[in-house]
């Protein structure tokens, strides 16, 4: 106890850090330190490295509030106990995530689902290229989200040509993807 005591009263950093040269001396006597406390919740040391130098990150944007080498030592061991407790939080929320979403995979309707996806997607663009190349270049765009607006600048056309080309391409569609309507109501009865 008496050492922690003079190790707080002696040490560059007892008045607080607030230079470059006191952050190294810290850095270079405490780092090594709060690795190996962050080490004991279990996480590795690549891991604790982060979230150390996270912390010690944080304490050098803010390190004019701390006026003695106790409440800087009290700020990381805090901090870094805070922090690894939200990072294994994440890392539950993550596992149980991917345990759900094992779950969904291994589902029968999962799988018919995506069938069908992959189905008449590739009706879809069987289809579209059939289309006329400005027909297909510009459903494409759409299938991409893009507005008429973004689609008439990448192609350097009018809207109104956009307009019309989709208006046709639609059309023809329509009429081919008539039997696709049939298709999906036959596999989702399955």
């Amino acid at each position: 106890m008496n050492r922690i005591k003079q190790d707080n009263n002696t040490h560059p950093a007892s008045k607080g850090v607030t230079s470059k040269k006191e952050f190294n001396l810290f850095f270079a006597k405490y780092y090594a330190t709060f690795i190996s406390f962050a080490c004991r919740y279990c996480l590795n040391e690549e891991e604790a490295r982060d979230i150390v130098q996270d912390v010690f990150v944080s304490f050098w944007e803010q390190r004019t509030k701390f006026n003695s080498l106790l409440t800087i030592k009290a700020f990381f061991y805090r901090s870094i106990s805070n922090r690894i407790l939200n990072y294994l939080k994440h890392e539950d929320v993550k596992k149980r995530y991917a345990s759900d979403q094992l779950q969904k995979i291994q589902s029968e309707e999962f799988i018919i689902e995506n069938v069908i996806q992959e189905e008449v997607s590739s009706i879809i663009h069987m289809k579209i290229k059939e289309l006329t190349p400005s027909e297909q270049k510009i459903i494409l765009l759409s299938l991409q989200n893009k507005s008429n607006q973004e689609i008439a600048e990448l192609l350097q056309i009018s809207i109104t040509t956009v307009k019309t080309h989709k208006m046709h391409a639609y059309a023809k569609l329509r009429v081919e993807l008539k039997e696709l309507r049939y298709l999906l109501i036959f596999l989702i009865a399955q």
